[in-house]
């Protein structure tokens, strides 16, 4: 945050140079203004003196002698300092008062437009062509004036425009200069202050700015002390919520240990006269009564493993459950898995196999890697009706890969981004309302908690592969697998 501070472009000078780039384009603007303007007024006044001067030649010539008219043009030329000639009406030049001679084709275009513009020996002109007397075959006199080059009064206008403009720019840019001072000045204290809060370690939310000026800087300091504020009440408000959901969760762990043992023993006494009354110790049993039995086993158990699921999860959520982390051989518990897992099978046309690599070691908690490749292989056998469950273990980018793979209905796109939420089941299996579906949720977390992933890839159709990544074993103490 403080190198993109200082990063940022200080406004201190940015404000009088605007100021002075401002100014001085609008003397820019103006002074281009005024000269077109004089420049325009001088163009008029050559025109006006063209045509004076050709009229009244006009008119005065006619009463002048023919062999004193060449001199009379001549002077008149001299002293008004431009160039006249007196062309016949057959373009015949009869007096030559110029510089230089036109050639016919301009001579002609200037007797037929009567007044404008055309370059002639003194430079660009204006031009006014008028006839001695009304009868249209008598001699034209055409008189030409200089144009104006630089406007008269260009200079007195460019020096007054400069000075102006330099006196208001200086004082503009000073004002400028110090209202930029004065804002940069607070914009650095409101800065400072906000920037202390970091090194603040007795509160979070810091101390309020004080408040210096009521200009805009003033109200973004009322801002940010009103947001330092809410936030202060959200934090207090937030560690109220905290301290109850502490308070919650130590309850909720409470009451879960506390019910599990009243669950748990009464289960436990049910599963031990069940296991009793099928021994047949008191007496043997009809093939009704032992079918009972069993169905009366079969849900206590389903039921215990309930429990065991909720209180696990509980505990992984509350952080009481612990890894004790060592060499794991991958391949020994894949083989006890499985060999646990045939007699789910029952008479169904699966083949269920193991296909590991030698010496795929693992660090981890023996107990919860057995649980998360179980949990895998017994969804895998409970869904797959005919063809292949296979449990591979081999080495995947610096870690131990262990895969459940199954020729199963497969798993829908919409269903697997919910398989590994809590209390989720797949449609397969929500009809029987079998399990609590925290299976796999509980198999996540614990792959998690080894520092490792799980993947699933499916289809629909052709069942269903696991990938677990589980970071592999170095110098790790050896353990019970």
């Amino acid at each position: 945050m403080r190198n993109a501070y200082r990063r940022m472009w200080p406004l201190l000078p940015i404000a009088p140079g605007a100021v002075a780039l401002i100014g001085i384009g609008a003397a820019m603007v103006i002074g281009s203004l005024g000269l077109a303007s004089l420049r325009a007024e001088d163009e008029i006044r050559a025109a006006s003196r063209a045509d004076l001067l050709a009229t009244t030649l006009a008119e005065r010539l006619p009463s002048v002698a023919e062999e004193d008219r060449s001199e009379t043009l001549q002077r008149a030329a001299r002293r008004t300092g431009s160039e006249l000639v007196l062309v016949s009406s057959g373009l015949d030049l009869l007096i030559d008062a110029s510089l230089g001679r036109l050639d016919a084709g301009e001579l002609r275009r200037v007797i037929d437009a009567h007044d404008g513009e055309t370059v002639t020996g003194i430079g660009r002109v204006r031009f006014a062509a008028r006839a001695l007397s009304r009868n249209p075959d008598s001699a034209v006199l055409v008189a030409f004036v200089r144009a104006p080059g630089v406007a008269n009064g260009a200079y007195g206008l460019v020096t007054a425009l400069v000075a102006l403009t330099t006196l208001l720019v200086a004082v503009a840019a000073a004002v400028a200069y110090a209202l930029a001072r004065d804002a940069n000045k607070d914009v650095d204290f409101a800065a400072s202050r906000v920037r202390g809060m970091l090194q603040v370690r007795s509160e979070p939310t810091g101390e309020a700015v004080p408040l210096r000026t009521m200009d805009e800087v003033g109200a973004l300091t009322v801002a940010f002390n009103a947001l330092v504020d809410r936030f202060a009440a959200a934090r207090a408000a937030y560690q109220s919520d905290l301290e109850r959901v502490h308070a919650a969760d130590r309850d909720r762990a409470a009451f879960l240990a506390a019910v599990s043992h009243e669950l748990r023993s009464p289960l436990n006494a049910i599963l031990g006269f069940a296991d009793v009354l099928t021994t047949e110790v008191d007496g043997p049993l009809s093939e009704d009564a032992r079918e009972e039995v069993g169905q009366i086993r079969g849900s206590g158990a389903h039921l215990l493993d309930l429990i065991n699921d909720i209180l696990e999860l509980s505990a992984i959520e509350s952080g009481q459950l612990k890894l004790a982390r060592c060499r794991v051989d991958l391949g020994a518990i894949a083989f006890d898995v499985v060999r646990e897992a045939a007699g789910l099978l029952g008479d169904r046309p699966v083949a269920l196999r193991v296909e590991a690599v030698e010496g795929v070691v693992a660090l981890g908690d023996p107990k919860r890697i057995r649980q998360i490749l179980t949990n895998l292989v017994g969804n895998a056998v409970k869904f797959t009706q005919r063809g292949d469950v296979v449990v591979r273990v081999g080495r995947e980018e610096g870690f131990a890969r262990l895969s459940v793979c199954d020729t199963g209905p497969g798993i829908s796109p919409e269903e697997r981004s919910i398989i590994f939420d809590e209390y989720k089941q797949s449609k397969d299996e929500r009809p029987r309302r079998r399990g609590t579906g925290l299976g796999l949720a509980i198999t996540k977390r614990l792959v998690t908690m080894h520092g490792g992933r799980i993947r699933l890839e499916s289809e629909i159709g052709r069942g269903s592969d696991f990938d677990v990544l589980l970071p592999l074993a170095e110098d790790a103490p050896a353990g019970p697998a």
